[in-house]
This record gives structure tokens, sequence and C-alpha cells, in this order.
């Protein structure tokens, strides 16, 4: 007859039967404007709009902290006004996101940035690529069009002083058209993060607020239904033949299965995007029950029990200031 309380007897002996969470495993999500003033994002507290006085000066001072702590990648989220239908300010030279990336490059040269690529936050009418209109009047994607543009978008963050792109737009063999693009400029050395299972999901109502989006309606024709298996499966198998050298399961708190069988393929690491609704409720839920260091740790050592290697997350100043107590 199995006994397992002698198992669970002693601290050491429970932390042996859970996964370690190291800080070099933890991506910092920012947003970066190129407004000079930095701006808090209201309802989504502590994240804040980083403004760009003095070549983005808090936000550097902010990282300096956290690196002390262990800090090792952060991944960039641009903030503009000027949105047009192609999403021109996305690879603009003055875009926030260039100059943020030259800014923490020469800061805080150890740190490991990564660039979204997407055209979301850039256009007018908040889609994540360029529209066409087809017979009745329907705008749909136009996924060729907006290949070449998100390889552009992607040398631009590359030829700034980006480590890693990571493409969130769901267009279909944009992976293939980015690493073709960066390889014939000479960055075969930028690597890939393909967001492959992401979701058309209610949980980035916080997100779009800090990047103002101008988005109505759904992206149910390029990102996946909720309840489906099969579509993150397929997009595994064809971004990594594409040239993914990671890829991301987003949101990921409620997709614990996707990430175990994406992680069970055991062919590229597999990072949890812990998105801004689950953020939210989380946080929500640590403030209004005095929890907060047990939720954070509940959710995010969960992913790693599920085979996540990479954790994408709001909460990594506060896991940076708990780590060592975990």
């Amino acid at each position: 007859m199995a006994t397992l309380h002698a198992s669970l007897s002693h601290p050491a002996l429970r932390a042996w039967s859970e996964p370690n969470l190291h800080a070099t495993q933890l991506i910092y999500p920012l947003f970066v404007t190129a407004r000079p003033d930095d701006n808090p994002i209201r309802g989504f507290e502590p994240n804040v709009q980083w403004g760009n006085r003095s070549n983005y000066a808090t936000l550097i001072a902010h990282l300096e902290g956290l690196v002390t702590k262990g800090l090792k990648s952060v991944m960039l989220f641009g903030v503009v006004e000027n949105k047009d239908a192609r999403g021109c300010m996305a690879d603009d030279p003055s875009t926030p996101v260039i100059e943020c990336t030259k800014a923490i490059r020469e800061a805080l040269p150890s740190l490991l940035i990564s660039c979204d690529v997407c055209m979301c936050e850039y256009t007018d009418h908040g889609h994540c690529g360029i529209l066409k209109t087809i017979d009745g009047g329907e705008e749909i994607i136009d996924n060729e069009a907006t290949l070449v543009r998100l390889s552009t978008i992607a040398l631009a963050y590359a030829q700034a002083g980006a480590h890693m792109v990571c493409p969130s737009d769901m267009m279909d063999n944009r992976i293939s058209a980015i690493r073709t693009k960066l390889n014939e400029h000479g960055f075969s050395h930028v690597s890939i993060m393909a967001y492959t299972s992401k979701k058309a999901s209610c949980m980035y109502a916080p997100f779009r607020d800090a990047v103002e989006s101008t988005f109505k309606g759904d992206r149910k024709r390029y990102q996946h239904p909720v309840g489906s298996t099969t579509h993150a499966l397929l997009a595994y198998d064809r971004d990594v033949a594409e040239g993914a050298d990671s890829v991301i399961v987003k949101p990921s708190l409620f997709y614990g299965d996707l990430v175990r069988a994406l992680s069970d393929k055991k062919l590229v690491p597999v990072a949890c995007y812990v998105v801004s609704g689950e953020y939210k409720m989380l946080k929500d839920y640590g403030d209004s029950t005095g929890s907060m260091e047990a939720v954070v740790r509940e959710a995010h050592v969960s992913l790693l029990r599920s085979g996540a290697s990479i954790l994408i997350t709001y909460f990594t100043p506060f896991i940076l200031d708990h780590l060592a107590e975990w």
C-alpha cells in the first residue's frame, strides 16, 4: 500500500517533488511609448507605459534593479498614437520599440531583448495584419501582403539590436517569411520565438488598453478556437519546420493540456504567456485574500509542471522578489 506522508515530512523532501523555477526562465513584458513621461495603466497596475524621457531613463533604472535580482530577458511592445492601415509606425526609425531596444542594449548589454512582431498595436483598425475587401464587401486579412510587412518589421527590430523576435500575428507561414528575411540580411543569429498556440481568447482586454488598441470585433479568422487542440499541434509542426527556435502558448493557465502536448514533442522549448487577463485574475484574488505570494507561485509552478521551460509574465518583478523563498 502506497504511503505519501513520509515524502512530505520535510521542506526539502517536498521541494524535490516540484519543478524548480529559475530567474533565467522569466521574460518580462514591457510597454514602451514615444511620450516623454511614464504613464500608469489604469486597471493593470503596477504596469506602466514607459516614457522615453532621457532615453528611457526610468525604465533603465527599473531594469537595473531587476538585473541585480537575476532578470535575463525582456519583451517589448510599442504604444503609438499615429496608427494607419499598414501599421507604418511598427518599423519607423522613431518608433518606441526600436528606440528602446537601442537604449537597453547600450545600458544593459547582458539582457536578452525580444520584440513582439505584430501590427495590431500600430493599425487604425486594430487587426494583426493588412486587410483586403472580398466579394460582398467583407474585409479579411491579406495573408501574403501581411507576411511582407511582418518580415520587414522583424528585420528592423533585428537591425536595432533585438536578440529575438516574437511573431504574435498568427498569419500562415510567417515564420518562414521572417526567417528568410533575417537570413538574407545577415541576421541568422537572431532567434524566433513563435506564438504557436494563440487563442481567440477573452483574456486580452487589459493588454489592449495598455497599447491603446482601436480594435473592435474578433480575430477568429486567424486566432485559434479556445476549445481546439488540433490547431496548436498543426501550428507547432509548421512553425518548427519553418525555423522557430521556441514556441509560445497564449493564454496559458487554462491550457496546460496544450503545454504538455507541445513540450512532449521535445523539439524546441515551450514558453507560457501569462496574459493580462490572467494576471488581473491572479492579482485580484491575491489582493482580496492576502494570498498573493501563494497564488502567484502556484500558477507559475503549474505551468512548469505542465512542461513549460519559459514564462512570459507581468509578475516577473514580484517573482524575483520572492524567488529565494520558493
